[in-house]
């Protein structure tokens, strides 16, 4: 069985290595580049899919909430948070998947033609056949245009990396000025600071840091429901799926998980969508509750006072875990 890969991503990079042991797997990357992310991920993904942990560039074992000028460490219980480099670490997976048999190229995804994906590598437009089709490439699919499918509900996100603002773990600003609707944030990303806002309050969060910064934009899916993940045999994993946790706008941790929950519903004869919502369905859908509470700003203000409280704190770190959902 031929499968063919749109995406070398978190996403598309798992289900090439983990396809690659079965099947024809072809990967196609559309270049080297540095994603515009923050790069935190649960550590524990790195022996759950035996990924090289020297791409690791900070292990936080603690991450800090600030709101109203109160500062509050959560504890995260020794499933410490890890930040990666994103060029660097997309690229170990798509590694990963050539050493399985994954046959990787660089090229980009034209449409389809007679039921056969266009891929233009260098000048030249190349058709591929394939049984299966994985889109993992991202919030703005190609796929799901070329499809006509809706796309995935997305926000604007701005981020600079600067050296002004030194920080030691990752911290979170919740205030309505600061953080909008959602939050702003500043991590530790490799001798700099990685600093960035959900919405359109990124020149405040400057101004409260003290800084001059000149962002650039890019878009994060959030993610709905009713979200198509599938049409016939093409199926869409990562980002392209929206498959980024409400509230956090995690999204490598799922989107690997995603992949593999893929992988395994190709393997044995699953339904994907119905094996995603058994795993992740519950988590996802009380995170959006959450989501949708925080832009509430005495609910916001309840919310974030209450993690002063361990007890609390515990059980925000569980709900991060996933634990009780599986």
């Amino acid at each position: 069985m031929k499968i063919l890969i749109i995406g070398g991503g978190p996403a598309g990079a798992t289900a090439a290595k983990l396809l690659a042991e079965d099947f024809d797997v072809t990967l196609i990357q559309d270049r080297i580049w540095d994603k515009p992310c923050g790069g935190g991920v649960k550590s524990k993904i790195f022996h759950q899919f035996d990924i090289p942990t020297d791409t690791i560039k900070h292990i936080l074992k603690s991450v800090i909430i600030e709101y109203k000028n109160k500062k509050t460490k959560i504890d995260l219980k020794g499933q410490n948070l890890a930040v990666v480099l994103r060029s660097e670490f997309d690229k170990t997976l798509r590694n990963l998947a050539e050493n399985n048999g994954a046959k990787l190229i660089f090229g980009k995804f034209k449409g389809f033609k007679e039921k056969k994906a266009l891929i233009k590598i260098n000048n030249e437009k190349i058709l591929f056949d394939y049984d299966i089709l994985i889109a993992a490439d991202g919030v703005n699919s190609s796929v799901r245009k070329a499809l006509n499918l809706p796309p995935v509900p997305k926000i604007i996100t701005h981020y600079a990396r600067i050296e002004e603002y030194e920080v030691k773990t990752c911290e979170f600003f919740f205030d309505k000025k600061i953080g909008g609707d959602y939050y702003a944030w500043a991590f530790p990303h490799v001798n700099k600071t990685h600093i960035g806002s959900v919405g359109e309050t990124f020149e405040t969060l400057c101004e409260y840091l003290n800084i001059k910064a000149k962002p650039k934009g890019y878009f994060i899916p959030t993610w709905e429901e009713n979200i198509t993940i599938q049409k016939d045999n093409i199926y869409f994993v990562g980002d392209a799926a929206a498959h980024v946790m409400p509230l956090s706008f995690e999204g490598i941790y799922y989107a690997v998980h995603s992949a593999k929950i893929l992988t395994d519903a190709i393997k044995n004869n699953l339904d994907y969508k119905n094996e995603w919502d058994k795993r992740f369905l519950k988590e996802f859908k009380l995170m959006k509750k959450l989501e949708n509470t925080m832009k509430k700003l005495f609910l916001r203000d309840l919310m974030i006072k209450a993690q002063s409280i361990k007890k609390i704190q515990s059980l925000s770190v569980n709900m991060w875990l996933g634990k009780g959902f599986k």
